[in-house]
């Protein structure tokens, strides 16, 4: 009665567990509308780390690998902590990372986080007595508990063993005891191991944000699983472009802004003063705005390669050529400046090149001096870039500082209240429109140090986002959510000196950068990219958008510019026309022509969905 009372207490131990993660998965589901088959995925995965956890417990009791029996109980209820402890932190790094990058924060980034604690300190104003609890005293209070329990768990492993002899093995000898341990024991591992290394296990607990797998692994699936234009990647034409043409040997620089919106900055008309650098370059004529541009996602992955790549995220792939691989053709040296992890965050940097593509690489993984999304990082690599010396270079900027993660200086706090912690429209705004500040100032360095390293004087430079940002809108706040204008709206600027005409300068999408870059060096543009130069007036009359189930086909129809959505998991479909409702608010789905409907619809094909 005693050894049932000890077995029915010992599974209850793990029946509890199972129910906390059910409890925390379905809060973290519905906090960040995920989908729902992410309570499966992750009690899946529990599951099975429970499992192989059970079977280890076994096999220690029943192959006695250590005489002393005390080392045992012990180690095994310290492994036991040790895999509790990293479930929560798990837990912990999901919740923080979707609601401060709207991505789940990986080991690798939480790790570059921890080598600049000061950093992190000051950035969300932590007394750091909440640091050493988190990284000391929790830690410590789990596995003393676990120790404490150590009694118990073996006392449960001893009575669970006995329970496997006398109902199933009839108390077989050892050597049949072995052999069924080691049976089991390899069951679990190859459990284990299929769990991680099964393309389509692992690669759809990567699309629902598995929080264990998504935190532990490297997504090796950027593109969330969607079909890949395989047959539609560039190889090939990289490899036949044609090299020792006679062009304009131009330094080319790209700066982008994550997460900023047009509508934000005072060179678009916004009410605040956040951009007084910019407004100044486009006071000299020496900077084109484009009028409306929009990227062709809310993320940063697929709007990033948007950018270098011209193409919609549709006809991705992992081998697009990009406007930094051409140039490199061409004899560019070639640097990345980053603020942010991107050797981690879906593997960004794999896709700007390989290590021997880049004469300077920098980005938060890898920084001395800062933690990882603070943009002074960028003025770390710029001391180490050399004077220009008449070879041409290609420079890609990243900043975070509009970025909701992204560090803010105090004295670029000029707007109030603006907590990191407080999540309403006034102080998400507040904090957002000082980063903006803080980002025009850091433009502002970045050509001052480039004009003194002599690479801005013979050059080309634009500045855009890799998409928008949600301020409350439709009570979402941040980005990777859907594909409204407030989400995809960004703006394009070009800071050319010569007095060249760029014929387009009233509608473009982040696919047009590349395009006008090559273009205004005199180049010819690879025929696989989407994108239009805006030198030309060769205008596009669709242009495509997407972001998870959500898809937007923006027709420019004359004087008008329509907006279709379409939502693949509602079914629902929308229709503004965005120079009268730029913010979507009229929908006119039931009050247009069927027919021009029925277009937008075989369109979507372009996503590589079924049309309906």
């Amino acid at each position: 009665m005693k050894e049932k009372s000890i077995f029915v207490k010992f599974s209850l131990l793990f029946l509890v567990q199972i129910i906390l993660s059910t409890v925390v998965i379905v809060i973290f589901q519905q906090t960040f509308d995920l989908k729902p088959i992410i309570i499966i995925g992750h009690l899946f995965v529990i599951c099975i780390v429970n499992f192989a956890f059970i079977l280890f417990g076994v096999s220690l009791h029943t192959i006695r690998f250590f005489k002393n029996n005390k080392f045992i109980k012990y180690f095994v209820s310290l492994i036991y902590g040790i895999f509790i402890l990293l479930i929560s932190y798990a837990y912990l790094f999901a919740f923080l990372g979707k609601s401060l990058n709207s991505r789940i924060f990986t080991v690798q980034i939480v790790i570059g986080y921890l080598k600049h604690l000061n950093g992190l300190i000051h950035m969300y104003s932590i007394h750091p007595i909440f640091i050493y609890l988190g990284l000391l005293v929790f830690p410590l209070f789990i596995i003393i508990s676990f120790l404490f329990s150590a009694q118990f768990i073996d006392k449960g492993f001893q009575v669970f063993k006995q329970f496997i002899l006398n109902h199933n093995f009839n108390n077989p000898p050892l050597f049949i005891r072995i052999k069924m341990v080691v049976f089991l024991f390899l069951y679990g591992f190859a459990s284990g191991v299929l769990l991680i290394k099964c393309s389509s296990i692992s690669r759809k607990l990567f699309q629902i944000e598995e929080p264990i797998v998504s935190f532990f692994f490297k997504n090796s699936d950027p593109f969330q699983g969607q079909i890949l234009a395989n047959d539609n990647e560039d190889i090939s034409l990289r490899k036949n472009y044609k090299k020792n043409i006679d062009f304009q040997k131009k330094n080319v620089i790209i700066i982008v802004v994550d997460a900023l919106r047009s509508d934000h900055l005072s060179l678009y008309g916004y009410k605040r003063h956040t951009s007084p650098f910019l407004d100044s370059l486009y006071a000299s004529g020496d900077l084109k705005k484009i009028k409306t541009s929009f990227s062709v996602a809310s993320g940063s992955f697929p709007g990033v390669n948007s950018i270098l790549r011209s193409k919609i995220w549709a006809n991705m792939g992992f081998n697009n050529f990009s406007v930094q691989q051409l140039l490199k053709d061409q004899g560019y040296d070639i640097n990345f400046l980053v603020s942010g992890d991107h050797t981690h965050f879906y593997g960004l940097k794999s896709f700007y090149g390989n290590d021997s593509d880049f004469n300077y690489y920098i980005d938060g993984s890898n920084t001395k001096k800062y933690i990882v999304a603070d943009d002074r990082i960028i003025f770390e690599g710029l001391k180490n870039i050399k004077k220009y010396n008449k070879n041409p270079s290609f420079f890609y900027f990243h900043l975070n500082s509009a970025h909701s993660a992204g560090t803010k200086i105090d004295r670029y706090k000029m707007y109030r209240p603006a907590n990191v912690y407080t999540i309403n429209i006034e102080n998400y705004t507040n904090r957002y429109d000082n980063g903006i500040l803080q980002a025009d100032d850091y433009v502002k360095k970045i050509f001052s140090d480039l004009r003194l390293k002599g690479y801005l004087q013979n050059s080309i430079v634009v500045i855009t986002a890799d998409h928008g940002e949600a301020l409350g809108e439709r009570g979402e706040f941040g980005h990777v959510k859907n594909v409204y204008t407030d989400q995809i709206l960004i703006p394009i600027l070009i800071y050319d000196t010569d007095k060249l005409q760029y014929k387009n300068l009233i509608y473009a999408t982040s696919v047009d950068i590349a395009p006008t870059i090559i273009d205004r060096l005199g180049l010819p543009i690879p025929e696989s990219w989407e994108g239009k130069s805006l030198l030309s007036d060769d205008n596009r009359e669709f242009t495509f958008h997407q972001m998870g189930n959500n898809y937007a086909i923006i027709n420019k129809k004359g004087k008008f510019l329509f907006k279709y959505i379409y939502d693949s998991k509602l079914m629902k479909e929308e229709l503004y026309e965005l120079n009268g409702d730029f913010y979507e608010n009229n929908n006119l789905i039931n009050s247009v022509d069927k027919k021009w409907i029925t277009d937008f619809r075989k369109r979507l094909s372009e996503f590589r969905i079924k049309p309906f």
